[in-house]
């Protein structure tokens, strides 16, 4: 496929409906480019996440082709990874192209604008988050200079608490307890405690 004429910008609130468009055409509950995988959103819902998205420190950009229609999409954010250094990175959580803009630059203009962003604000690395199971998504990486760092593995907690047998009485008591405890400090968040007999 030929490569086409392609601009990168800066996704405003007008362009909610265009990348709804956009995302609607993707498989998204693949994980492809992205940490979170969404499972079958509804318009509303896509768009409620893109107004977060443009409304939060994160990054959207969008790349329009010729005609102007939006062919692509890249969400990045600054983040630190490292145990005890923290390496600066701007971390590039989706990145998705239009089936039929795909081989012809699009993901490759996202991503020379992101490192353009990276450059802007003094940070050294790039870091891509792919779904394990998405070899198009991991070999495009790849190809491109991206090397493997580490293995992210997720699980729910409460297939945690099975496996490790936490699934006896003492063990559910201390979860509520801990739960209940995080849901207090979060609604006494900046309160002090009242002394007594004040």
């Amino acid at each position: 496929m030929s490569r086409v004429n392609v601009r990168v910008r800066s996704a405003t609130h007008d362009d909610i409906p265009p990348l709804v468009d956009l995302l609607q055409q993707v498989d998204a509950t693949s994980g492809l480019f992205s940490g979170k995988p969404l499972h079958d959103p509804t318009g509303a819902q896509l768009a409620e996440w893109f107004a977060e998205i443009l409304d939060s420190d994160r990054c959207l950009l969008i790349a329009t082709d010729e005609a102007g229609s939006v062919a692509g999409l890249l969400v990045a954010r600054p983040d630190a990874v490292g145990a005890i250094d923290l390496t600066p990175v701007l971390h590039v959580t989706h990145l998705m192209v239009d089936l039929e803009h795909r081989r012809r630059g699009i993901g490759r203009a996202l991503l020379a604008a992101a490192v353009q962003l990276a450059d802007e604000q003094g940070i050294e690395h790039v870091l891509s988050t792919a779904a394990a199971g998405s070899r198009e998504a991991n070999r495009y990486l790849a190809r491109i200079g991206f090397a493997p760092m580490v293995m992210h593995r997720i699980a729910t907690t409460g297939a945690l608490r099975r496996s490790l047998g936490m699934t006896d009485v003492a063990g559910r008591t201390v979860v509520a307890r801990r739960a209940r405890l995080v849901r207090a400090q979060r609604r006494g968040f900046g309160a002090r405690p009242a002394r007594r007999g004040a």
